[in-house]
């Protein structure tokens, strides 16, 4: 009988051969290598070979791959015996035993079982195995022991979904919503609860699911989502510069500015999801306990920059009970006489009109009696300050701040003051009032008009909201190269959070929405009609989507879906609102007698360029009021090459209600100076400025460039 061969660690079976297991596992070794460099070099001989020609001096070449090699083997010796002692010396110093928790195997040993002590050291080797098994079985259950159960894991994940719920859309939401008030038709105290709710609510339901995942597979889902929700907060600190504002406006994303943005952008994130991956290999579990710490101490900070957000709209809880809203009530009403409706559409630039009257001469025929002024200035950018300045009049004075004029200018203009002292009833209908209602003389204009009042209840569509407030918060979390998708525009906002539809229901408590194929819809079903024979006259000022972007009505005025449509096709299908409501006056006698200016707040224009680099133009078309049998008020559309601008629209409403315009300036239908010089005041932050106003005189044809320049005045920002 051959010896029997005991390796001495106890765990391993006993067993016997012809050959040791060390020969064994050496001649398995070296069958396995040959095997390996036979197959590839099976694989190098199927290869395609190519000829090469190359010379190298071997006289060179030789020393220097010897210089080079031996340079590299004492560099290596010499870190390999520093880092060892510099190892060692550590270890020394904090007490470490490297050979702690290692399982290392006795020398094997040869066992004759004729010896006299043979049987009793083999018996002895059999209890060392056994005891070895026993030991390696427990330490087996007590690894499974420490698995996390679904408990464990469910916290874990609850933690790290309100996370990123809380980094990527509560905070943001709010902080969006809660800054932006004036712009929106809703406040945080009215809707602020709606992505907190929805926000939990989601990483609840997340974190149960999430919790279903075992393993290793758990651990690495957790770390994507906190690494994703790290690179959402690095976004929003330190990578959104250059972002443009949510105006509609079309943005180029393949130009150079927001590629090379992207691009950056996205090698930072990479970097902060793969190197937490490649590093927690070895340690997943304390990887986990990491990133849950940090995870808390992020949200902690974030939640004081929400609290002093919360903080400041802390009092528009209270105030949403009485805040007037634009509502659509009078929007289908006029009076039995002496009407005045101004029809805004916005971003209708004179370029525009122009085009389409070059391939359709006959494209006003339905604004008999109306005058066409192509040479047309507007007075302000954007919409909202253009809309407040149509309704008030009032310009920045020498000396003020914006924001002095901002909280001025309804108190000192005249026009709806005027306007409702001779009876006329009024209907403001925009979404770019910008009135503070907590002001005082900013909320009696308001008691004056029909359709600004308080509600019973705000109609708000909760998951559209919250769909909206989630877009939002995207858009400024989102990585560049994603940030298209997340695009919105605040009139698009306004529109998703108010519920209810335009067919059905009282107008009175039915919010304006800034929706011009819904508005064509509701005008031709639920019809015009003259519900106001007491008042003196009416005064109507609607402001339409117009040909802004995004596209997204056809030539006939119906919704085709967003971006869908362009430019050219959307400005003929808002004026099909236009359209509409002016056969509906002549269906009832009130067409002829009627005052109508079809207006743009402003053309084509962008907010950063100083100078200018393109001229702008708004649309301007007025037909004033003809006595009855006026052959004139059936007169095809006529075209007049005096200089307009929108400082006559007020003269000319003024005019048409019998009140003298000198003091405001002069009617569009008496303007007689070929000569004359208009003013825009153009908003910009272009220059590392600031915002401010810049002002420009336009001398000759506002539709030529030359025309404009700087007359040195500017107005800056508080």
């Amino acid at each position: 009988m051959e010896p029997i061969e005991s390796s001495g660690n106890e765990g391993f079976a006993l067993h016997t051969t012809a050959f040791p297991i060390e020969t064994r596992a050496r001649l398995r070794l070296a069958a396995a290598s040959a095997a390996t460099v036979l197959f590839w070099c099976a694989c190098c001989a199927l290869v395609p070979a190519e000829r090469a020609y190359a010379y190298v001096d071997p006289s060179v070449m030789t020393y220097t791959i010897q210089a080079v090699a031996g340079v590299a083997v004492a560099l290596s010796a010499v870190a390999g015996v520093a880092f060892r002692r510099t190892r060692r010396k550590i270890y020394q110093v904090f007490n470490i035993d490297e050979n702690a928790h290692k399982i290392t195997e006795d020398a094997v040993v040869r066992i004759d079982p004729g010896a006299p002590d043979g049987p009793q050291r083999i018996a002895e080797a059999r209890t060392r195995a056994v005891a070895w098994s026993e030991r390696c079985r427990q330490l087996e259950d007590r690894n499974r022991q420490r698995k996390l159960g679904y408990g464990s894991r469910f916290a874990f994940s609850l933690v790290m979904t309100v996370f990123m719920a809380f980094i990527v859309f509560i905070a943001p939401a709010i902080e969006i919503v809660g800054s932006n008030a004036d712009s929106l038709v809703f406040t945080l105290g009215a809707i602020g609860w709606i992505p907190v709710a929805f926000g939990l609510a989601f990483a609840a339901i997340a974190a149960a699911l999430l919790a279903l995942v075992r393993g290793k597979a758990f651990y690495i889902v957790l770390l994507v989502l906190f690494c994703l929700t790290v690179g959402a907060y690095c976004q929003s600190l330190f990578m959104n510069q250059g972002m443009m504002p949510a105006d509609g406006g079309f943005i180029g994303w393949t130009e150079p500015y927001f590629v090379s943005r992207m691009v950056g952008s996205g090698i930072v994130w990479l970097l902060i999801l793969a190197v937490p991956l490649v590093l927690s290999r070895r340690h997943r579990h304390l990887w986990l306990k990491a990133t849950t710490v940090a995870a808390c101490l992020i949200m902690a900070v974030q939640l004081v920059g929400v609290g002093s957000v919360v903080w400041e709209a802390r009092g528009q809880a209270a105030e949403e009970a009485g805040k007037p809203y634009v509502t659509q009530g009078g929007l289908l009403s006029l009076a039995p006489q002496n009407n005045v409706v101004v029809f805004v559409l916005d971003t209708y630039d004179t370029e525009i009109m122009d085009e389409i009257l070059a391939e359709d001469p006959d494209y006003l025929e339905s604004f008999r009696g109306f005058t066409y002024f192509p040479d047309s200035t507007g007075t302000m950018i954007p919409t909202s300050n253009a809309v407040p300045y149509m309704l008030t009049g009032q310009k920045p004075q020498p000396g003020q701040s914006i924001g002095e004029y901002r909280r001025t200018r309804y108190a000192e203009g005249r026009l709806l003051p005027t306007l409702h002292e001779k009876g006329y009833t009024l209907g403001i209908y925009t979404d770019a009032l910008m009135m503070d209602y907590r002001n005082p003389a900013e909320r009696r204009l308001t008691e004056d008009t029909l359709n600004i009042h308080p509600i019973d209840h705000a109609p708000i569509d909760v998951w559209q909201t919250f769909l909206a407030c989630s877009q939002c918060a995207l858009y400024r979390e989102a990585p560049w190269v994603a940030k298209p998708l997340f695009w919105y525009y605040t009139s698009d906002l306004n529109n998703r959070m108010i519920a209810g539809g335009l067919m059905d229901g009282d107008l009175n408590d039915m919010l304006y929405e800034l929706d011009d194929g819904a508005l064509l819809q509701l005008i031709r079903e639920r019809r015009l009609s003259i519900d106001e024979p007491d008042a003196a006259g009416a005064f109507r000022f609607i402001h339409l989507f117009g040909p802004h972007f995004p596209f997204s009505l056809d030539e006939d005025g119906q919704f085709i879906g967003t971006n869908r449509s362009n430019q050219m096709a959307q400005a003929k299908g808002s004026m099909r609102v236009v359209e509409a409501y002016l056969d509906q006056m002549r269906e009832l006698g009130l067409y002829d007698g009627a005052t109508v200016i079809v207006t743009a707040d402003h053309g084509i224009w962008d907010l950063t360029h100083d100078p200018v680099d393109r001229a702008t133009s708004p649309l301007m078309l007025a037909k004033p009021a003809f006595q009855p049998g006026d052959p004139a008020a059936d007169a095809p559309a006529a075209v007049s090459p005096m200089p307009v601008d929108h400082d006559d629209i007020i003269p000319t409403v003024l005019a048409a209600i019998g009140e003298d315009p000198e003091p405001f300036g002069t009617s569009l239908f008496d303007q007689d100076d070929p000569e004359r010089v208009r003013y825009f005041d153009a908003l910009t932050n272009a220059g590392g400025q600031g915002q401010r106003f810049v002002e420009y005189a336009v001398r000759g044809d506002a539709r030529q460039l030359e025309s404009w320049e700087k007359t040195g005045i500017t107005w800056q920002d508080e």
